[in-house]
């Protein structure tokens, strides 16, 4: 018997680390180009931001900018921000390639501390781990460089195939890469991404880090719970 779990990264593996309440990407932009000099509000970059992201528009589908194309897509959305705000062409370029690096450096996240446990124990009880996440492409190498990698199947990221969750296609290639399992679990802390996009998939979800009224198979308020509601 097949059986899988789907875990989301950011918030449900990875701590989600939000600085004076605002995410990592509206704070990063927001550093580098005070660094340079630009007095921009931080709401404003949040705002802006908020239309660039591809997982913020999931009805949107996107299979022919994917890999390297995904991050020329979000850059290019940011254009009009910086022509807005009089931010040089020169200044935009090193702007961006300072918000790439940050999120490219695996030093810049923080895995729960039950985590690595949790994932061993669910292996142990003859699941395969997989990761399916809204994320940047290079995601994988993330997981690979802060000593995961040997936990996971594989790794199946939105900006690869050009569907966010909670799209059924998304689920359908995950489902698909782990050999249709018998038994599969969506695990996340998105109700609506992880928690509805993986009922309407079929699979059972666990909500974790978190209260909703969304209806999850389980509820865990930490990742060492999971073992012990799986099958």
């Amino acid at each position: 018997m097949k059986k899988a779990l789907f875990w989301d990264f950011d918030g449900t593996l990875a701590r989600e680390k939000r600085i004076n309440s605002y995410s990592r990407w509206s704070y990063s932009l927001y550093a580098v180009l005070s660094n340079l000099k630009y007095n921009i509000n931080i709401e404003e970059i949040r705002q802006h931001l908020g239309n660039a992201y591809s997982w913020d528009h999931p009805e949107i589908s996107y299979t022919e900018s994917t890999g390297i194309k995904w991050w020329e897509n979000f850059f290019c959305k940011i254009i009009p921000f910086y022509e807005l705000h009089g931010v040089s062409e020169k200044d935009a370029e090193t702007a961006n390639t300072y918000l790439r690096n940050h999120f490219l450096d695996y030093k810049n996240y923080s895995m729960y501390d039950d985590a690595e446990q949790t994932l061993q124990k669910c292996m142990n009880m003859d699941y395969k781990n997989y990761i399916l996440s809204n994320n940047f492409p290079e995601l994988p190498d993330i997981v690979k460089d802060l000593g995961f990698g040997k936990y996971f199947a594989d790794c199946i990221v939105s900006a690869k195939h050009g569907y966010e969750k909670p799209r059924i296609e998304i689920f359908e290639i995950a489902l698909n890469i782990a050999g249709n399992p018998d038994i599969s679990y969506m695990i996340g802390d998105n109700p609506v991404a992880d928690i509805q996009g993986g009922k309407a998939a079929g699979m059972k979800t666990i909500l974790v880090h978190r209260e909703s009224t969304v209806p999850a198979d389980y509820k865990c308020a930490e990742l060492s719970e999971i073992p012990l509601v799986l099958e």
